[in-house]
């Protein structure tokens, strides 16, 4: 059987399942789905791709290349992974098909002339390319276009029973959450996410619970949370135990930064509502007006926020439109699409 290797960075507990995922497709397609990396999330469940891991170094990569044999390689990697561009020239050198899955620039720095020159020295190196969603096409040059494929970027979902998990009673019964709404902030606690923000917005607000989930507390963040009852910190959670409180969420926001949530709140056909701002590229699936809202200020943050947990249909018609959007737009079986159409690209 044909062999695909993708180089990767550490390798996140979300990849992985979409790497199990893709393990499945490409079996289909006629190909074997290695990962090779530095180092995995320990997670608890039996992956199915075919994991290698190996300190980086270029000698130790290229060796572990030329023992594989792999008809692709797709690198999934940073500019500061110095092992990028030597595999890039190792691959080419034996005639392997080099295959980049990027955002095209670093969007962090934007502007910075340096980085995207380099960046754009790489994409022409290679024999195809991979980005996120069809906006980021505009971070790749004229030339480059042919040989750029568009892997809707998403997580795997797939497996999740939405009816073999608790109730939305029996979650919140676990937790102690008495309120009748819930505002679901799931994600790293960083200041530029403004947890901050969703607890002082609603703090106090009666009948309404606001639910933080994930890594990074602060002593100061935490002092926040305790100064209200309705605020509920919930700790860091995966798993059966994060679906089961997804499940119980009215409207989801993590105000000033969002990424593969969105993704995830689609799912659970929660509405969203966010500042504007620089988001990740998963910012394309969020519909203004349809799948919640962007807004423009923190009184309008809070005031749309409001609105959805007070207007039933309102609640319930945008519910319908996220399910809609997840189901048309987010599957991961688009995603994996790019990925077989850049590689089927290469083989010509």
């Amino acid at each position: 059987m044909k062999k695909v290797l993708l180089i990767s960075n550490h390798v996140f507990h979300y990849r992985q399942k979409v790497y199990n995922y893709f393990f499945d497709a490409f079996q289909k397609d006629g190909f074997e789905f290695h990962v090779l990396s530095d180092s995995y999330q320990k997670v608890d469940w039996e992956n199915k791709f075919i994991q290698h891991t190996e300190p980086f170094s270029v000698q130790g990569y290229c060796k572990q290349i030329k023992a594989m044999k792999p008809d692709v390689v797709i690198v999934f990697l940073h500019l500061k992974d110095k092992i990028m561009l030597p595999i890039i020239y190792y691959c080419k050198l034996h005639h392997i098909p080099i295959i980049y899955w990027n955002h095209g620039i670093n969007l962090e720095t934007p502007d910075d002339k340096t980085k995207n020159a380099i960046f754009h020295f790489i994409h022409d190196r290679c024999d195809a390319l991979i980005t996120y969603t069809p906006e980021m096409r505009q971070y790749f040059t004229d030339k480059n276009q042919k040989k750029l494929f568009v892997a809707y970027n998403t997580i795997n979902l797939s497996g999740i029973d939405k009816g073999a998990l608790p109730s939305e009673g029996e979650t919140k019964s676990k937790y102690g959450i008495k309120e009748k709404r819930v505002i679901l902030y799931i994600s790293r606690l960083m200041p530029y996410k403004r947890p901050d923000l969703v607890i002082e917005a609603f703090g106090g607000e009666k009948d309404i619970a606001v639910v933080i989930v994930g890594p990074g507390m602060s002593d100061e963040l935490q002092k926040r949370v305790d100064a209200f009852d309705n605020v509920y910190y919930l700790g860091e959670k995966y798993g059966d135990e994060v679906d089961a409180i997804y499940k119980m969420g009215d409207v989801f926001s993590t105000p000033g930064h969002i990424g593969l949530a969105v993704n995830q709140a689609l799912f659970w056909g929660i509405p969203i509502v966010l500042l504007k701002g620089r988001h990740a590229p998963e910012i394309y699936y969020m519909k203004d007006g349809k799948t919640g809202y962007l807004v423009d200020n923190e009184e309008e943050y809070k005031d749309k926020v409001l609105t959805l947990l007070r207007d039933d249909q309102l609640l319930e018609q945008m519910s319908k439109v996220c399910l809609d959007v997840y189901d048309n737009e987010v599957n991961i079986d688009r995603m994996y699409d790019g990925f077989i159409e850049a590689i089927r690209y290469c083989k010509k």
